[in-house]
């Protein structure tokens, strides 16, 4: 383990599961279902207009505490969330409560973007995670950042990392992807197991209201002929890989997992999963590529995005994600 590893991750407390919530399952539906706040006050929002002249809009919180370092943080939301998703609100309030400035992402088309971009987002959009963090850098020159990316944008930010591409500025202090399904192939073929079709279909349904909503939008939208019942895969193999210049959804899968970047990776990152998690099978991070920056986190129980704990966390909540968030996020500001 190196140093940066260590650092990383001594600093937080072993994760034990609420007793009432054991398993993946029940942990995937208790971390998104139990309430949390509605709203982050004194919301600003940026509309960024992306290369191809497509737009989206970038939430902003202002810390609701005076901090002795000046810091960000953007959150990316995964598929089928937005700005607005309830993890976004309740980890933002949880920053922001601590000094941070908050910045939420929405992706093309979600939240407060909706009806501003024609194109669609997929698990490999590292370039409009790099046009926020640009923006990000000009509204605050000299503030560290921190990113997260939850799920598909955990994917993403990953690849962006690592495969510097697309500009990654200097006050990037580092990156956190949570539950990020670096194996595309792999997750897509789980998710269509019969144990997770309920899951599928909720997902499958989200995707197809927002191929039908795009076509309302825009008169040259493509008119996908989507089955009435379809995997995920499918979809991608239908919609996103022509969409996006990709020849089939296995090829799509190919060039954006993020599993392959991680070489590459430059900056102090952190993975964190649960070996529990619906999702994603259990021996996705297993031999990860070697890079002493990359700090791989697994928990036995968590499910996906869930970790509600027994015990209250130091934060002053049962909401162990949360916390490990932050302090992964502290620690990334110490080490810069």
């Amino acid at each position: 383990m190196s140093n940066i590893t260590k650092q990383l991750l001594n600093g937080v407390a072993p994760f034990v599961p609420h007793p009432l919530l054991p398993g993946g399952d029940l942990q995937t539906l208790a971390g998104y279902y139990l309430p949390g706040p509605k709203r982050l006050s004194g919301t600003k929002t940026h509309q960024l207009t992306c290369p191809d002249g497509d737009r989206l809009v970038l939430c902003e919180n202002a810390g609701s505490r005076k901090s002795l370092v000046s810091k960000s943080v953007l959150f990316i939301h995964g598929l089928g969330g937005h700005a607005g998703s309830p993890y976004m609100l309740r980890i933002g309030k949880l920053f922001q409560q601590r000094g941070w400035t908050v910045f939420r992402m929405n992706h093309r088309g979600c939240g407060e973007g909706r009806g501003l971009a024609r194109k669609t987002y997929h698990y490999g959009k590292s370039d409009d995670i790099s046009l926020v963090l640009r923006k990000m850098t000009c509204l605050y020159q000299r503030q560290p950042i921190v990113a997260v990316g939850f799920s598909l944008s955990g994917n993403a930010l990953l690849k962006l990392l690592g495969e510097q591409q697309d500009v990654i500025p200097e006050q990037l202090a580092g990156g956190i992807a949570v539950a990020p399904p670096i194996d595309l192939s792999k997750c897509a073929a789980q998710i269509h197991a019969v144990r997770n079709r309920l899951y599928e279909h909720r997902f499958t349904k989200m995707l197809r209201d927002a191929v039908v909503e795009r076509r309302h939008q825009f008169n040259d939208f493509p008119d996908f002929s989507l089955p009435p019942k379809m995997s995920i895969r499918d979809f991608d193999e239908i919609c996103t890989a022509p969409l996006h210049g990709f020849r089939s959804a296995e090829e799509y899968y190919s060039r954006c997992s993020a599993r392959q970047f991680l070489p590459g990776l430059s900056l102090p990152t952190v993975v964190l999963g649960a070996a529990d998690d619906p999702f994603i099978p259990s021996n996705t991070f297993e031999g990860l590529p070697r890079n002493g920056r990359l700090a791989c986190y697994v928990t036995r129980s968590g499910g996906h995005m869930g970790y509600v704990s027994a015990r209250s966390t130091p934060p002053g909540s049962h909401r162990w994600g949360d916390y490990a968030l932050l302090t992964f996020s502290e620690s990334m500001l110490r080490l810069r």
